[in-house]
């Protein structure tokens, strides 16, 4: 456990907890539903002997923010502050008296400002999706004009789908997707008119198809036929 200071809020645990609640809170839970996850998966912190204190007012803090009121912590922070346990816990780290006063200080300025009302919540952090690609074939065709990619597609590390394109310089589109991940693919080109694609661990069930003729990728007058082989 480290504090590095005498404020509320200055301490590992302390911060573990507070951004253990708004990562659940931000991710659409309601404060109720976050201050549950909390108690349910930070549970460790809430019955260790040191780091009960820091964890009560990490969560009192982040539901004051959030304007939800629970009785039961705001009367167990308010019951370790005035009867001295948390300060006599915290002063077991060390640290003169000058700074037990402030930390005193602190403690009883932190539990008169949750009790009360905070003026409006704290709004949610909307996190925007970290979007991946994995490339499996890239593949330009003899003429130089035009391209086939191949790519897996992930958001925030989950899988979404396998997509293949041919483009030119200029446009293109999609040929097929997957919803497998971990396809086995290789291609070649024939000539520069002609793309044949092999799949080692899949069979044509598990490709999904564009609009139009699923053998063949046009553009500007340039047309690419498609072959596919699969491993069945």
């Amino acid at each position: 456990m480290g504090t590095w200071g005498y404020k509320v809020g200055e301490d590992d645990v302390f911060r573990d907890v507070y951004d253990f609640f708004f990562d659940t809170y931000n991710q659409g839970a309601s404060p109720e539903e976050a201050s549950e996850r909390v108690l349910e998966e930070m549970s460790g912190c809430f019955s260790d002997d040191d780091d009960q204190y820091e964890a009560y007012l990490a969560l009192a803090f982040a539901q004051w923010e959030t304007q939800y009121k629970d009785v039961g912590t705001i009367e167990e922070v308010e019951r370790f502050i005035s009867t001295g346990e948390s300060l006599r816990n915290w002063s077991g780290r060390g640290g003169d008296e000058t700074l037990l006063k402030r930390r005193r200080r602190a403690l009883n300025s932190f539990l008169r400002k949750i009790k009360k009302p905070r003026r409006s919540k704290k709004r949610r952090v909307h996190i925007v999706p970290e979007f991946q690609e994995a490339i499996l074939v890239d593949l330009i065709a003899p003429d130089n004009r035009k391209a086939l990619t191949i790519q897996e597609i992930y958001m925030d590390g989950r899988f979404i789908h396998t997509s293949a394109m041919v483009m030119w310089s200029e446009g293109g589109g999609s040929i097929f997707h997957s919803d497998r991940s971990g396809l086995e693919i290789c291609a070649e080109w024939l000539g520069s008119q002609n793309l044949q694609i092999c799949f080692l661990n899949a069979g044509e069930e598990d490709l999904s198809f564009g609009i139009g003729n699923p053998n063949e990728a046009f553009f500007c007058g340039d047309r690419v036929k498609l072959v596919y082989k699969f491993s069945d």
